[in-house]
């Protein structure tokens, strides 16, 4: 549990510097599949709101949810910084990547379950239509969890299209 801690202590520093007094809890995540084969786990590390005023905490989430979503994003940048940014690293570094995700009063867990409901209206739709459907304007981060949650429907596959900022998910039928 060292990067657990290492990961709390980075983000409760890094509130503070920009003006937070706000402690973080880290929990260990169930894995998916793909994490399983590759060793990486999947920390959640969750802002408590002790101590935080309401405005604070609209503000940390952000419009959106642009401000967590950056956190997430400097933390999943950060935090797997020992690993080299050549797209062609050994397997063995790849297995040492690990997944972070902030989590301030409930956003993200209510956030997730909505990406869970869209992409169960995806699979209904590709299945009822037979064509393929796409999902638009998520962050990467979505789209991730996206691939994560439809890899257990064996008639369907995903795949991310496009250049940011105008990458999106298509979700369609397993061609046989």
């Amino acid at each position: 549990m060292e990067d657990a801690s290492a990961s709390a202590n980075w983000l409760q520093e890094l509130l503070g510097l920009m003006g937070y007094t706000a402690s973080v809890n880290t929990s260990l995540m169930e894995a998916s599949p793909s994490q399983v084969a590759s060793n990486s786990q999947n920390y959640w590390l969750e802002i408590s709101t002790e101590g935080l005023q309401e405005q604070q905490i609209q503000r940390l989430i952000g419009q959106d949810g642009a401000v967590i979503d950056s956190l997430q994003y400097l933390a999943n940048t950060l935090l797997n910084s020992h690993l080299p940014s050549d797209s062609n690293q050994s397997e063995s570094h790849r297995q040492n990547h690990n997944f972070y995700t902030v989590e301030l009063n409930g956003y993200r867990s209510k956030h997730l379950a909505s990406l869970h409901e869209l992409a169960e209206q995806a699979v209904q739709q590709v299945r009822e239509t037979q064509t393929e459907f796409a999902l638009k304007h998520l962050s990467s981060a979505d789209r991730r969890y996206i691939h994560q949650l439809l890899e257990s429907f064996p008639d369907i596959e995903t795949h991310s299209q496009g250049k940011e900022p105008n990458r999106h998910l298509i979700v369609k039928l397993v061609q046989s």
